[in-house]
């Protein structure tokens, strides 16, 4: 039970890391992605897990039992109850959105949320003080003894690769959340802080494509396994129950098609992507997540990946442009047919200012986009043929 009287469930995990380090985590179950109290705690790997999940347990309810933010009487909305607030930064949700979320007693407020929060204490001083929450005294100032053996707590036994249990995890299978955890842990001791970030920016861009996209690839048993904890609410079914195979067996998926088309990555963001996931596919080799060829062409695709998308990118920069400056003497309805193409078409030839789309062509580019055109890329394009020459209407993106 909250300190604001909410009843909450925990779904509890158990995982060992291949340093010896044993993990428990308890997430909120029943509220959205990123939403909701987590919690974590470290043990030794020959510690009793029974005494590790105990310790969690304790943390959990110590900090549940804390309420920073109260409604506030004078507006909807909410207030800090007294003269401290801890919670956890997250994303926001939206890449165009560079500021983050924060969830605090549970619940998710943007920074515009939490900073209307603290206007009222224009004039104070403050502190801040940041943890990667593997702590036992996470909170700030969360006082009060709690019992870790009172209260409720829904304990759900969370299944990874095969199906594997808590034994079968201790001998071999690791889920994709945990196996990308290792990797980001290990990376925070070698990075620097910015760089760290874009890392941790770049895994949980591709989690969510694995999550949202990459289940159509699962068959047989695996397919039912997730359908059914979907269907129960977990929306993060693929990267709990899958094993990092699934990872590099994405990476056309997470490169080709999530990062264009649903992320609209910046050319920075492209390069970062391709960075990331290089060295990940080398990553999962070197521990043996994957085997070496399973390594290679994951590796082949990311080194692909990071010289063609943001040449892809700028390509389909100055398509735009083109696009842009084309003026139609007539209605585009009073075209005839054969006057008209809108489809998705891959560029067949490539001349110094000149493309073909499928068999369409010439269009007249400038030099910069012939240059950096391939033979293959797809594009979504709308051309028109006026006075015996094709001329761009529309774009999409470029797929390489």
């Amino acid at each position: 039970m909250a300190g604001d009287g909410r009843r909450l469930w925990f779904g509890y995990r158990l995982t060992w890391a291949l340093s010896g380090v044993v993990c428990a985590e308890a997430e909120q179950v029943g509220v959205e992605p990123g939403d909701g109290y987590r919690f974590m705690v470290l043990g030794d790997g020959d510690e009793d897990p029974a005494v590790v999940v105990g310790r969690l347990r304790a943390k959990v309810r110590r900090e549940v039992a804390r309420v920073y933010l109260e409604p506030s009487d004078a507006a909807p909305g909410w207030h800090v109850a007294e003269l401290d607030v801890a919670g956890r930064v997250v994303w926001s949700g939206d890449s165009s959105v560079p500021e983050p979320s924060v969830v605090i007693d549970g619940r998710r407020f943007d920074w515009a949320a939490f900073g209307a929060m603290v206007a009222v204490f224009e004039g104070w001083e403050f502190s801040m003080r940041f943890s990667d929450g593997s702590g036992e005294d996470t909170g700030a100032g969360v006082g009060g003894s709690v019992d870790a053996t009172d209260g409720d707590a829904k304990v759900i036994p969370l299944r990874l690769v095969g199906g594997l249990d808590d034994d079968g995890l201790r001998r071999q299978g690791r889920s994709i959340d945990t196996v990308l955890a290792e990797f980001l842990a290990e990376q925070r001791q070698r990075l620097a802080v910015s760089t760290y970030r874009r890392y941790g920016r770049i895994v949980e861009l591709l989690r969510m494509c694995l999550n949202n996209y990459c289940y159509q690839s699962l068959t047989g048993a695996e397919a039912e396994r997730w359908r059914s904890a979907y269907d129960a609410g977990d929306e993060e079914a693929f990267t709990r129950l899958c094993g990092p195979q699934q990872i590099v067996e994405n990476y056309g998926e997470f490169l080709g098609y999530f990062m264009i088309r649903k992320v609209a990555a910046s050319q920075e963001e492209l390069r970062a992507a391709a960075t990331v996931t290089k060295r990940l596919a080398r990553w999962l080799a070197r521990h043996g997540y994957v085997d070496e060829d399973a390594a290679d062409a994951a590796h082949g695709r990311a080194t692909e990946a990071g010289r063609d998308l943001p040449r892809a990118d700028k390509l389909g920069e100055y398509l735009y442009r083109l696009a842009r400056q084309t003026h139609l003497p007539v209605d585009p309805d009073d075209f005839a047919d054969e006057n008209w193409v809108e489809d998705y078409l891959s560029i067949t030839r490539v001349e110094d200012g000149r493309l073909w789309f499928g068999e369409v062509g010439p269009v007249a580019v400038s030099k910069q986009a012939s240059d950096l055109a391939e033979v293959g890329w797809d594009v979504y394009v709308v051309l028109a043929r006026v006075g015996g020459n094709w001329r761009l209407v529309e774009t999409g993106m470029v797929y390489p």
